[in-house]
């Protein structure tokens, strides 16, 4: 039987992030863990993972989310198996970006994710724009851009964010315009 499997790998290089874009048919990836943050929307089929000793299945336009070190696996629960995106956040990359973006972000402030499963129709645009902008190598501006807003609508919930966070995005998107012009 011929293996319907493939993996599709880039690297942005400015953010050290990377992205993977993949199909599996059975099993997947033993379990394992990441030093990065992982953001991911399935874009096919029901992917089926365990997590945190919870079985999840994620089906098409969900958002799945892993902080570093989070045990995780991976199947398909059908022959025709699941296709995904995924987004692989290095931690020194929030750490440097988050107090760019917001004024109030505490100190040893650390990403959570309060869960791993989520529909937000949201959520799932702004991680595949950060995806295309970063895996098919747009330009800077565009590539920045596209990550503050994953990060905006990652954060959107924390207590800690300002009413204006949304335009502190913008007016960075502007400056970096500005300096690239």
């Amino acid at each position: 039987m011929l293996n319907a499997n493939w993996v599709d790998i880039a690297r942005d290089d400015d953010s050290q992030t990377e992205t993977i874009r993949a199909h599996f048919t059975g099993h997947a990836y033993d379990a394992h863990w990441h030093d990065s943050y992982l953001i991911g929307v399935t874009e096919a089929g029901v992917q089926q993972f365990h997590s945190g000793r919870i079985k999840h299945q994620s089906t098409p336009g969900q958002v799945f989310m892993l902080a570093p070190g989070e045990i995780h696996d991976g199947d398909a629960v059908d022959v025709a198996g699941f296709t995904y995106r995924m987004l692989y956040l290095p931690v020194p990359l929030l750490r440097q970006t988050l107090p760019t973006l917001f004024a109030d972000e505490p100190d040893r402030f650390e990403l959570v994710f309060p869960q791993t499963l989520v529909d937000d129709p949201l959520l799932a645009g702004a991680t595949w724009e950060a995806f295309n902008a970063l895996h098919h190598h747009a330009p800077r501006m565009v590539r920045d851009h596209a990550l503050q807003c994953l990060l905006a609508r990652l954060t959107h919930g924390y207590p800690w964010r300002k009413k204006g966070a949304p335009a502190n995005v913008s007016r960075y998107a502007l400056n970096r315009a500005r300096e690239y012009l």
